[in-house]
């Protein structure tokens, strides 16, 4: 069983209710499904249908009271905070965009996830730069698949909050923030590094999880990013993407969800 954590803000609310339903029509053996709101948006678990009764829904407030203004960073360090209140082993977190759109099975037959590994693109440089001299490594290679949806293990975000406070003497979400562009699935993949956790965790040379998203600066490529679609495990469109699309693409993106049974 696998927990589900999502934050999410006013704006992304009509979107959410469509990853509400893929949850309900995809999500395999999903345990708790966490919901944080990262403003003062109301969320209603009845859009999870017959998993109503599994939605728990925090406001971001339980995890302090120091929020810089920019939601990207703030989200980021919710997530690993979200999957930390956790009593579950594990944790698939993801973006309020991200939807669904098979039903698979994550672990391998030792209970690892299977999510393969990556090299860390240059735009993520700075990030690394900060991971490798708080834990002291070389970080080369992060969890697959990079981004959402990502499979965490709960008693590790909880050691890796303990572990930043005492190395930097701060609270974790106020150190998060207060770094720019530091992201959260790499700082999570140093610090299995650090540990050496990494590959008694999880599988890294196989990968089950194949995301398709579209952000701003894809839409020139939305005829390949819309076939990869087809074959993709979860998929997602940013709202800066949605209103570059022409009406006809938008269309196609209805039409594929409604194939899915999402919409």
């Amino acid at each position: 069983m696998i927990d589900i954590c999502t934050v999410v803000f006013q704006d992304e609310l009509d979107i959410l209710k469509i990853q509400a339903r893929s949850i309900e029509r995809y999500g395999y053996d999903v345990g708790v499904i966490r919901v944080i709101t990262n403003d003062d948006c109301v969320v209603d678990p009845v859009w999870w249908g017959q998993m109503a009764n599994q939605v728990e829904i925090i406001p971001r407030s339980r995890f302090g009271s120091t929020w810089c203004d920019n939601g990207w960073v703030s989200q980021q360090a919710l997530k690993i905070l979200g999957c930390a209140v956790s009593s579950n082993v594990w944790t698939m977190v993801l973006d309020a965009k991200t939807l669904l759109t098979k039903q698979i099975d994550i672990f391998d037959f030792q209970g690892r996830p299977r999510v393969g590994s990556l090299s860390i693109y240059p735009v993520f440089e700075p990030s690394r730069q900060i991971i490798n001299q708080l834990f002291a490594i070389d970080l080369q290679q992060q969890l697959g698949p990079g981004g959402v949806p990502a499979i965490i293990n709960n008693a590790q975000a909880r050691a890796l909050i303990q572990d930043v406070q005492h190395m930097t003497n701060r609270d974790f979400a106020e150190w998060f923030q207060a770094q720019g562009m530091l992201t959260e699935f790499m700082l999570y993949s140093g610090y299995l590094q650090y540990k050496n956790l990494t590959h008694s965790l999880y599988d890294t040379d196989t990968s089950v999880i194949f995301p398709c998203n579209v952000c701003h600066s894809e839409v020139v490529a939305w005829n390949r990013k819309y076939c990869d679609m087809k074959n993709a495990t979860a998929v997602s469109v940013h709202r800066k993407a949605w209103s570059q699309l022409t009406d006809q693409q938008q269309q196609q993106y209805r039409d594929f969800l409604k194939s899915k049974e999402l919409l």
